[in-house]
């Protein structure tokens, strides 16, 4: 079974516009988490997923000239941009990975391939107890494109595995407990939601080694400087 990692990516945050080609670590936020993605020792394939909209050209041709793979698909329909990333590239297992996510598990991301493959009968299986941005989900490509064909709210499509999670005891599905929420540090935010984010993301990077780090590492970093931001 092939699996892939996908980051779904777009340029038409209302909170933070642009931000996949923000500066992080001395290059973009995209080639950033590509970048971290891309240590993972199950995934295949690691590929940005952007719109077809004219909005995200720019993050498309950033893409293409940094060799990143990249594929297009509808804006707001992000589950039909999956089912259609999937088909296109032959996955049958796909890790979903949100583009504002630099720090994201990639032990976690790898245990969930393993655990998903292992088992022979999961559909879908996540991460959980973790700060913002570590977690990450895997899922069978076959429970996507049967959710799709079900009555479902635009939300549904927006969020890609809402309805999964919303109605977990109809499938398959698995939580793991990743243990990586210590209490002194539930406040802050991992993900790049809005541009003070990048500012504290800044501060974490300059202190680690490449993009082969682990959770333990970033949650040391934040405690240290915690008090400075």
């Amino acid at each position: 079974m092939k699996k892939a990692i996908f980051i779904q990516s777009r340029l038409s945050s209302s909170r933070f516009p642009g931000k996949m080609l923000a500066s992080l670590g001395g290059i973009t936020l995209v080639e950033y988490v590509y970048n971290r993605c891309k240590q993972s020792n199950e995934a295949d394939k690691v590929m940005i997923i952007t719109s077809i909209e004219e909005s995200d050209d720019a993050l498309y041709e950033l893409c293409l000239s940094r060799d990143i793979p990249v594929f297009r698909g509808s804006l707001n329909d992000v589950l039909k941009r999956y089912i259609d990333a999937a088909e296109f590239m032959n996955i049958n297992r796909v890790c979903r990975v949100c583009g504002d996510s630099p720090f994201v598990d990639i032990d976690a991301i790898d245990k969930l391939f393993i655990e998903i493959e292992n088992s022979g009968k999961l559909d879908y299986i996540s991460s959980s107890n973790s700060l913002n941005g570590f977690m990450s989900e895997v899922f069978v490509m076959d429970l996507l494109k049967e959710v799709y064909n079900y009555d479902l709210k635009d939300e549904d499509y927006e969020h890609v595995t809402k309805y999964i999670r919303d109605n977990s005891s109809d499938f398959s599905t698995k939580e793991i407990d990743l243990q990586l929420r210590p209490s002194e540090l539930e406040k802050f935010t991992l993900t790049i939601d809005y541009e003070k984010d990048l500012g504290i993301a800044n501060k974490i990077v300059e202190k680690l080694d490449g993009f082969d780090f682990t959770s333990s590492d970033v949650i040391s970093i934040l405690e240290k400087i915690k008090d400075e931001i």
